[in-house]
């Protein structure tokens, strides 16, 4: 695991309790679909003018983190978060670019053009924010991409929350994976055919080997109490770039239910396994 951040969890989703608004919807995609867990259910804007989306919470609530899950952004496309407080706006991310750029080392000279993203490369690319814990009543999200390809901009989810970071980091050996239920079979002529295929999702399973009373708390009520329902966005290295920090950051449910063992005075040990929704 790299160590200069610890992994964080959303493990309840403000913005599903949000009522929506957004400057433009194509017929049929309305901006509540980024509430819906439903891959077939995406919003898409009508146009690429400039996307406003704003949110009201049915009561207040304190966050620190924003996250805008399968989009197809590309690289020249903004995002500015502004957070709102009744007619206050405590905190404002200006524009934002949504542009991964192959870092030096990955980048291949002669093979990817100069500047070349990981936007256009990645299935389902996350676009992350994170500040200060701070209560709001609202939230804006203003998106500019006149450039992108497909002529309108797309969102699969919304994740707003607050993060769980563990005071003590996950163990290494954490492994994540690609499932895919894809089957190889042979025809009557024996060529080799693969179906069911072309679908993969994420897995990771998480070993908290030091797990204090305090980050158990929050663990037992907003996950064992939902169990494997309930949707938690996983980051697995906040503080990586490139391919490390967009693979390791998706949204996720539990394989198993939650359960943990009091092996030492003061200490916990569990282990969480996730597959992407």
């Amino acid at each position: 695991m790299n160590k200069t951040r610890n992994l964080r969890l959303v493990l309840y989703n403000e913005h599903d309790t949000a009522t929506l608004t957004a400057s433009s919807a194509a017929s049929g995609t309305p901006i509540e679909n980024t509430q819906i867990n439903d891959r077939a259910e995406i919003f898409r804007s009508a146009d690429l003018a400039e996307l406003v989306i704003e949110g009201t919470l049915p009561a207040g609530a304190f966050v620190d983190s924003l996250n805008l899950i399968r989009h197809n952004l590309s690289a020249s496309g903004t995002v500015r978060l502004t957070l709102l407080e009744g007619e206050n706006e405590p905190w404002d991310s200006g524009e934002q670019s949504t542009g991964e750029i192959i870092p030096a080392g990955v980048w291949r000279a002669g093979i990817d053009p100069w500047g070349a993203t990981y936007n256009d490369q990645l299935l389902n690319p996350a676009t992350m924010f994170r500040f200060p814990i701070t209560p709001i009543t609202g939230y804006r999200i203003t998106i500019n991409d006149p450039d992108n390809s497909a002529g309108a901009i797309e969102i699969g989810r919304i994740v707003l929350g607050q993060d769980w970071v563990p005071e003590f980091n996950a163990s290494y050996d954490l492994p994540i994976a690609n499932q895919d239920r894809a089957q190889h079979e042979y025809s009557a002529g024996q060529t080799l055919r693969t179906i069911n295929g072309g679908n993969t999702r994420r897995t990771a399973t998480i070993e908290l080997n030091w797990l204090v009373d305090a980050d158990r708390s929050r663990l037992v009520v907003e996950l064992g109490q939902r169990g494997m329902i309930a949707d938690v966005f996983v980051d697995l290295y906040p503080e990586s770039t490139g391919i490390e920090r967009l693979n390791g950051a998706f949204l996720a449910r539990m394989t198993e239910g939650y359960g943990d063992s009091h092996y030492i005075p003061l200490h916990r040990k569990t282990k969480l396994s996730f597959i992407e929704v």
